[in-house]
């Protein structure tokens, strides 16, 4: 049943700081915003339990002509240059309102340069904590008046015609319906749809499911990125990248470091990281040369697990850790699809084959201000809509739910994970095909998010399985070398796929 029904300028759905931006971005522009969200915002997402870390340009003799090109060398040279160029341009003046703006007190590492940097550009909070930058990003948006509904899922798009018109959200039991001639997904990527992830639960990759089945194209789903600074014993934390530049050190079970033959050694980019860990049957962490004082400031989870008297090893493993696909947008967050926008980890597109360190909070920022600004120029509601959502959707279902989503992670996990190979990846993409086709024979609520979760792990493994090559994080064990002919964009709509040539300016619907 549906219990309200609202009315909006703007409808955000998310709760991270690609969220918020937008939310205040759109509010400051004078319209009225709704920001929907799983769970409280400024308290959801991959931004709330992140390290902080933004990019912005503050050395000497650094530009944002060097960062580009920074940015697309670390992407393999399929970032899209245009998105690639703003957030270049446009990332100190964001980074800094966090501090001018928001009150939030920033601190810059001068020293350490980022794997895939050419110089320091690490900007993050005091204290390296998320929630202290979007907790004081909630705050704001309260204070400009931006209505919340949290604890509330968008179960689905409203669309008159082929424009989008609004969402259907559930409160615990309850249906509503917002109203509005622009909605903004802000959503996350789809870490949740790993077996291994430091994303939190509410990263699971509905958002973009959605889009697609409302006819959004997707691009870069086969680039997923690994984490490989991840301790699982004796504890599963991340380990600050900067004691790398300061003594610390992986080894194999036969004592050697074996990363000591590549240039950068344990601070080359993560793809390259990730794939020579993945490779050795057991990586230890050595942080024995890392200063007690130094280890307190730069790595305190690891610092506190040292004081509790830990004795034997320091085991890590990497684990998936951001997407680089998702929704294609343009430079103003705007979909191909009439009245959706994106803004965050849920869109593909600039960061190509891979994604630099501290690029995706500087993202969030950047295009959630000019995701949020377009969309509230958008004013093109007539009326309100009398949409049919009672008879076409029910809110239980006898169907497996938790098995499900298990067999999905292990597919993701063992089949669409770091290494990878053609016949895995094939394999991939048509299991996940059978059960999201199955799902279609349930009418439920969770029936639909669920699909969405699916066909969205689908993408990413149809995605793979036409790349015959190895490039950034796609790894594939039978075809290990990158081609120039693949140097192009992958890009999905509906079940048909595309590759357009990097010199090609075509693109799907």
């Amino acid at each position: 049943m549906i219990k309200n029904i609202y009315k909006y300028d703007v409808i955000v759905a998310g709760g991270g700081q690609a969220a918020l931006a937008a939310a205040i971005s759109a509010k400051e522009q004078g319209v009225s915003v709704a920001l929907v969200t799983k769970g409280k915002a400024g308290f959801g997402g991959s931004s709330v339990i992140s390290d902080s870390v933004h990019s912005a340009i503050f050395s000497p003799g650094d530009s944002p002509d060097q960062f580009l090109k920074d940015i697309v060398e670390g992407g393999r040279h399929l970032s899209d240059k245009k998105l690639a160029r703003i957030l270049a341009e446009e990332c100190t003046v964001r980074v800094n309102e966090l501090e001018s703006k928001f009150g939030i007190p920033l601190e810059s590492e001068r020293v350490i340069i980022t794997p895939g940097h050419s110089y320091p550009r690490r900007i993050y909070a005091g204290t390296g904590i998320g929630k202290n930058i979007t907790k004081p990003m909630r705050d704001y948006a309260i204070e400009i008046g931006i209505h919340f509904h949290e604890q509330s899922a968008v179960v689905d798009l409203l669309k008159d015609h082929d424009e989008v018109k609004g969402v259907l959200i559930q409160t615990g039991k309850e249906l509503q319906i917002m109203y509005s001639p622009a909605v903004i997904l802000a959503t996350g990527g789809f870490g949740g749809l790993y077996q291994s992830s430091d994303n939190p639960r509410d990263v699971s990759g509905e958002g973009i499911g959605m889009a697609w089945r409302h006819g959004a194209v997707l691009v870069d789903m086969e680039f997923v990125q690994f984490y490989p600074y991840r301790l699982q014993q004796p504890a599963n934390i991340d380990v600050m990248t900067k004691i790398f530049g300061k003594g610390a050190f992986l080894i194999n079970d036969q004592n050697e470091r074996f990363m000591e033959k590549f240039p950068k050694k344990e601070l080359e980019t993560r793809d390259t990281l990730s794939y020579a860990m993945f490779k050795e049957n057991k990586v230890l962490l050595d942080f024995s040369h890392v200063e007690e004082n130094v280890l307190k400031l730069d790595s305190p989870y690891l610092y506190r697990l040292l004081q509790k008297g830990h004795i034997g090893d320091w085991v890590m493993s990497p684990v998936q850790h951001y997407c680089m696909g998702g929704i294609q947008t343009d430079e103003w967050g705007r979909t191909n699809v009439p009245g959706l926008y994106a803004c965050g980890e849920i869109t593909g597109g600039l960061h190509g084959a891979n994604r630099l360190g501290g690029g995706s909070l500087t993202e969030s920022l950047v295009f959630g201000y000019r995701t949020g600004k377009m969309a509230a120029q958008d004013n093109s509601m007539e009326k309100p809509l009398d949409i049919g959502i009672e008879d076409s959707l029910n809110h239980t279902s006898n169907f497996d739910e938790t098995g499900t989503i298990k067999k999905v992670k292990e597919v993701m996990w063992h089949q669409v994970g770091i290494e990878r190979t053609s016949r895995s990846l094939e394999e991939a993409a048509d299991e996940l095909n059978r059960i999201s086709i199955d799902l279609e024979n349930e009418d439920s609520i969770q029936a639909l998010q669920l699909r969405d979760k699916v066909r969205t792990a689908w993408a990413s493994a149809f995605a793979a399985s036409s790349r015959k090559e190895s490039r950034g994080a796609h790894k594939l064990q039978d075809i290990k070398e990158e081609k120039k002919e693949w140097e192009g964009k992958n890009r999905i709509y509906k079940t048909s796929i595309q590759f357009t040539p990097a010199a090609s300016k075509a693109e799907m619907p």
